[in-house]
This record gives structure tokens, C-alpha cells and sequence, in this order.
């Protein structure tokens, strides 16, 4: 018996969360066959709210000539409404929030998102009860439930800074059965100790940046470390390109799954065994393709990725301009949830690994989130050129920086990559993107062992 998912959920609930009601919901809707309708009911009722309650849409549905949301098909209304962008979002932040803010349990968030533009959000605690929900029903799909063993390979700043892990975090972690390895800092003593502990736990899934699987499994084989044959692997942060989960699921013996989200939607869609694809699941968000232009591509083309957040009701994120490309399958495309939305592939991030001199790799994201919560940064491009130098390019908006967050930026920075590393700002005017159109916000020029 399962008593650690028992136990979670039943103290989550008490304690006035959601998820674990959506997410026992959402295994019912799925074991039964989820209702042809899920998605329009969903954006028709958020259209309403944001034709009721928030400023910045309410006037474009009404230059839209969208008078009434019930009786018409919601995703031709979402159609008529222009592509939402960064710049959009800056510029009409305040306009973008419902009008019953007050009235929610809401933070900011911040995303640098694909293209390095960091933008800042507003998110309440129902679009987290559902982004929590739709996380443990992925993990759920794939095999892993609540309370089985999971190992994070994931990113820990606190950690780097030299704080402790709180209380309540160390037994949230023991309740939920999850261990946490450092993406962030993968020095070769710490990547021996990582496979080690995956040897001794042999978790039911491994959540892990992309890159950070790809570099351990890369280091195991080449250092010739045994690996115990693991149960699945689940990416995400990053591209998962062919050559890297061929190289994960060797060293590991086991499948390895892609998830595809960002911290603006959460998670928009999974890779689900059995199933060619990305699977979007219907409660939390809609997914249109378009071209350069705006207008729908048919299925199985490739264009631009929008995003439609069905349950961020606090600043409705609305054909939402994400920054990958891809391409959807026709929508019969998995028969036992017809309707929904399957992503044929994604174009997404490039997040490279940095190295310092001896060899310890440090994920691109670290350097990311160091930028995060800046105001005077428009578009930014952290580089590295040598062993023991880093360079951040930041077009400035909003003025600019305080020599104090240099100063701090500055300290991270070599926290990770040594004392001795050399830490330089450029504020140019613009940063041109890739011939297709994306930015690279993180840049290694160093190369690593064959």
C-alpha cells in the first residue's frame, strides 16, 4: 500500500489546497474518456471572464465584434484576438490583470522564457493547484504515482548560496519520497555520487533537465561507471534532441519521455508511452500553430507556437507567443481521447552546458535565473568565452543596473565558477537573433572532453 500518497494528498487537502482533488479527477476524466467538449467549455468560460473582468481583452473583443462568448464556437472568438508577445505583456501589464485581483491569492512570476526577454506575470493559487494537478498526473501516466520514489536533477540556488534546505522542505521531500540532485553544479566527484544514488534508489522516475541527463549519462559512459538499469526518465528544460535521449536511455536502460512547458503556462504537454508525440492534456492549456504571419497551419506543419492558458484567471495569458516552433497532429490522432491535441514535435530552448577549469559543468539555466526579477533588462545573452570568463549581454530597459546587482550577479557567478572568474557586462542597443527567427539566451564557447 501507497501510504505516502494518502497521507500527502490527504494533508494537502486539509490544508485548503486543490490539486489533490483535480488531480483524482483528472485520472477519472482520463480512465473514462475525456468529453469532446473539455476545451471549449474551459475557453468559453475564460473568454467570458475576460470579456467581464479584464480590461486589456474586453476592449479587443469588442474591436473584434465578439458581443457574445455562449452560442458561438470559443475557438473562432480566440482566433480573432491578436497574438499576445513579450512586448505586449510589458507594455500592458497592469491592463492584462483581472479586475478581482484583490479578491485572489496571488505572486508575481517571472520567465526569460526561449528568447531571453524576461517579462513578469501575475499567477493566483488556482492556476497553481492546477499546475501542481497536472504534473502528478503526467508522472502518474508514466508510471510513477504520488509517494514513489522520484529523483530531481534539477536546479537548487539555495543550495549554491550555502543556505539549508528549510524544514518543511526536508519533510516534504521525505513525505513525497523525492530526492534532489544539483543540476546546477555537476562537478565529476558530485556526477559519481549522482549515479550513485540513483544505483541505490532506483527511483520509479528521474525528472531532469535535459542537459543535465544528457551530461551524466555522457560522463558515466566515458568514465566507464556502472549504471543500474533505471525505470523511466522524464526531461524537460531544454531540448531534448535525438542524439541526447538515444545517449540518456543507453546509460540508464530505460524509456526516457519529454515534457514541454515554461513558467509562464506551466506544463502544456507530455510524451506518453505508446504514443508518437507530445500529448496536450485539455484542462490547463490550447495550443494553435501559426505562421510568420499569424494565420493556422494545417496539421503537421511547423510554425509558431501559441499558447492559451485555460486557468490563469489573475492575468489571462491569451494566443500567448511562446517562442518555439512546432508542429500539431490532426486531432483523431490518439484515438482513445479523440479531440485532443497531440504536438508532432517541438523547436524549443538551447540551453548549453558551461564548464569551468576543471571540468565541473554548470547548467545555462543558472546563469538565466540570475537575471530574473530585473526590471532594467529588455533582452539579455549570457556567454562564455573562456574557462574563466562570462559574459552578459543585457539591452537595458527601465533604466539601468545598480552597481550593487552587478555586484551581486557578479557573486553568483563565481560561486560556481570560481573566485578567480572574470565577470563582464555589455549593454548593446539590440541582439540579433538565429537565421530562424529564436534567440540563444545562453552560449558556451568552451568546449568540453571528447
Amino acid at each position: 500500500m501507497n501510504w505516502r500518497k494518502t497521507a500527502y494528498l490527504s494533508y494537502a487537502s486539509l490544508r485548503g489546497y486543490r490539486f489533490p482533488s483535480l488531480l483524482l479527477a483528472r485520472l477519472r476524466e482520463y480512465e473514462r474518456g475525456i468529453e469532446l467538449d473539455t476545451v471549449a467549455h474551459s475557453l468559453s468560460q475564460l473568454l467570458q471572464h475576460c470579456r467581464n473582468g479584464v480590461p486589456y481583452y474586453a476592449e479587443l473583443l469588442d474591436e473584434a465584434g465578439v458581443r457574445r462568448i455562449d452560442g458561438e464556437d470559443p475557438r473562432s472568438c480566440l482566433q480573432r484576438l491578436p497574438i499576445l508577445t513579450k512586448e505586449i505583456i510589458r507594455k500592458n501589464i497592469s491592463r492584462l490583470q483581472s479586475k478581482d485581483l484583490h479578491a485572489r491569492k496571488w505572486h508575481h512570476n517571472t520567465s526569460g522564457g526561449s528568447t531571453g526577454e524576461p517579462i513578469q506575470l501575475v499567477q493566483d493559487a488556482e492556476y497553481d493547484d492546477h499546475s501542481a494537478a497536472i504534473g502528478l498526473f503526467y508522472n502518474s501516466l508514466l508510471g510513477c504515482e504520488v509517494g514513489e520514489p522520484v529523483v530531481r536533477l534539477w536546479g537548487s540556488e539555495r543550495d549554491l548560496e550555502g543556505g539549508t534546505k528549510s524544514r518543511k522542505a526536508r519533510f516534504f521531500n521525505w513525505l513525497t519520497n523525492t530526492t534532489w540532485l544539483n543540476a546546477f553544479l555537476m562537478s565529476p566527484e558530485r556526477m559519481v555520487q549522482f549515479v550513485q544514488t540513483l544505483n541505490r534508489l532506483r527511483p520509479r522516475l528521474i525528472v531532469a533537465y535535459a542537459q543535465a541527463a544528457y551530461e551524466l549519462a555522457r560522463f558515466a559512459e566515458r568514465e566507464r561507471i556502472s549504471v543500474t538499469p533505471q525505470r523511466a526518465v522524464l526531461t524537460s528544460a531544454g531540448t531534448l534532441y535525438p542524439f541526447m535521449r538515444d545517449q540518456i536511455a543507453t546509460v540508464f536502460g530505460c524509456e526516457v519521455y519529454n515534457l514541454y512547458g515554461s513558467r509562464e503556462v506551466s506544463d502544456i504537454a507530455c510524451e506518453l508511452p505508446g504514443l508518437e508525440g507530445l500529448w496536450v492534456a485539455p484542462w490547463n492549456n490550447f495550443v494553435e500553430i501559426v505562421d510568420d504571419a499569424g494565420h493556422p497551419v494545417p496539421p503537421g506543419a511547423e510554425g509558431n507556437i501559441l499558447v492559451t492558458s485555460l486557468t490563469n484567471y489573475a492575468m489571462p495569458l491569451l494566443r500567448y507567443a511562446i517562442g518555439d516552433r512546432g508542429a500539431l497532429l490532426p486531432d483523431n490522432t490518439l484515438v482513445e481521447q479523440p479531440g485532443t491535441q497531440v504536438l508532432q514535435r517541438v523547436s524549443g530552448r538551447n540551453v548549453d552546458m558551461f564548464r569551468t577549469r576543471d571540468q565541473t559543468l554548470i547548467d545555462g539555466e543558472y546563469f538565466t535565473h540570475l537575471l530574473y526579477f530585473r526590471p532594467w533588462i529588455r533582452t539579455f545573452q549570457v556567454v562564455q568565452t573562456a574557462s574563466e570568463r562570462i559574459l552578459f549581454k543585457c539591452v537595458r530597459a527601465n533604466g539601468g543596473p545598480t552597481r550593487s546587482e552587478l555586484e551581486d550577479i557578479t557573486a553568483k557567478v563565481r560561486l560556481v565558477m570560481g573566485a578567480d572568474c572574470r565577470v563582464d557586462f555589455e549593454f548593446p542597443g539590440h541582439l540579433p537573433p538565429l537565421p530562424s527567427g529564436k534567440y540563444r539566451y545562453t552560449i558556451s564557447e568552451v568546449g568540453g572532453p571528447n
